[in-house]
């Protein structure tokens, strides 16, 4: 059986990881029997989650889990989308996942540091939780200013935030899926990263900025319970 590890419930999300939601919601569209595993990012190959074993086969990194479910099992959720629409995905993801999500990690790890320390380090003892803490913020701080997001000050980021989400919601809609009828491997982006915005329970400019956008409010919610109503039956509030 194909066994997914990923980042455990959080702030009342499926997963406080998008890359983690979309992999398990790639899981769940396949039909495949696997089993939900706490992991660890320090054991992962990469140093990240999500990571799908499947055999002796370890595949890390959301898209390469795609590629794994289409190549090794059959599964294309993109088959039916024309070229056009294949090559919009593209564009989507990209703003979602190498801009959208900077801002993301910006909100939780720069500007609500105490809340994410609460979700993420609570459990640690006491002594250990401050200084670990500092340590692995102090790290997403740079990882902020080399991806170029951490450079910009505060407000320009909330801008930025807006204006991509204000972009996504014009391509998403108001179908059932962004391309219509029917769901494709494009879902499981945006759901991931709106369920890390608008299901998390964290106020942030960013969620803010989600909540007055109907399509995407529409959106998370229509999604959240449909196709991925089994993983808030299995593990979310």
């Amino acid at each position: 059986m194909l066994a997914l590890n990923v980042f455990s419930p959080a702030l009342g999300t499926i997963s406080p990881s998008p890359f983690s939601v979309k992999a398990l919601l790639l899981l769940e569209m396949s039909g495949l029997p696997y089993t939900r595993c706490a992991g660890d990012p320090r054991k992962a190959p990469r140093g990240k989650l999500p990571v799908l074993v499947d055999g002796g086969e370890v595949i890390p990194d959301s898209e390469a889990i795609r590629a794994h479910l289409a190549r090794a099992h059959g599964f294309d959720p993109d088959a039916a989308l024309s070229d056009r629409q294949r090559a919009e995905a593209v564009a989507i993801r990209a703003l979602v996942e190498d801009h959208l999500y900077w801002v993301l990690v910006h909100s939780r790890w720069i500007e609500r540091a105490e809340v994410t320390r609460a979700a993420f380090f609570g459990r640690l003892p006491a002594p250990l939780r401050a200084p670990i803490f500092a340590l692995v913020r102090r790290q997403v701080a740079r990882a902020l200013h080399a991806q170029g997001m951490g450079r910009h000050p505060a407000e320009a980021i909330h801008a930025m935030g807006a204006e991509g989400l204000a972009a996504l919601a014009a391509l998403v809609g108001e179908a059932p899926y962004v391309f219509g009828e029917r769901p494709s491997s494009i879902d499981t982006v945006v759901f991931g990263f709106l369920e890390n915005v608008i299901g998390a329970e964290m106020d942030t400019p960013l969620k803010d900025a989600a909540l007055g956008l109907p399509a995407l409010v529409d959106y998370h919610r229509r999604l959240r319970a449909g196709i991925a109503a089994p993983l808030v039956a299995g593990g979310a509030g």
